[in-house]
């Protein structure tokens, strides 16, 4: 989000550090699209981002998405945990965390424009991602 000139600079700069250094994040209630939204506002390098969140209607109920019950164990469940551990990331940065699919739609469009021919898909690798 930014802020629209001078007269929201401040407020905005205001909420942005106390948002920043209580380490909570903001609901947030707006009109878009015609409809009523909600979000959820966090500070990231000293910029409000907001992340869209749903009304309980535009969900569905997860009962209906539930696989058989099965056992699980205790063991399980802290090798579970351990692997989470191993692949968690302080950042999402790096190159597994770059939009290439916009990045190839706009390529096609442009060669689309230029009655090019259209570019070569990339090789997928059915390799696991990196945790670093």
């Amino acid at each position: 989000m930014q802020a629209a000139g001078q007269v929201a600079a401040k407020p905005y700069k205001f909420l942005v550090k106390a948002l920043g250094r209580s380490a909570k994040v903001a609901v947030a209630k707006y009109a878009w699209s015609g409809r009523e939204r909600l979000g959820l506002l966090r500070v990231k390098d000293d910029v409000l981002v907001l992340h869209a969140m749903r009304w309980p209607d535009e969900i569905r109920d997860p009962a209906e998405l539930l696989p058989p019950p099965v056992q699980v164990s205790d063991e399980e469940i802290e090798g579970a945990l351990a692997l989470m551990d191993t692949m968690t990331v302080d950042r999402l940065e790096g190159p597994e965390f770059h939009d290439r699919y916009t990045e190839a739609i706009a390529e096609i469009i442009e060669a689309k424009r230029e009655e090019k021919p259209l570019p070569e898909a990339p090789e997928w690798s059915s390799r696991p991602r990196s945790s670093t």
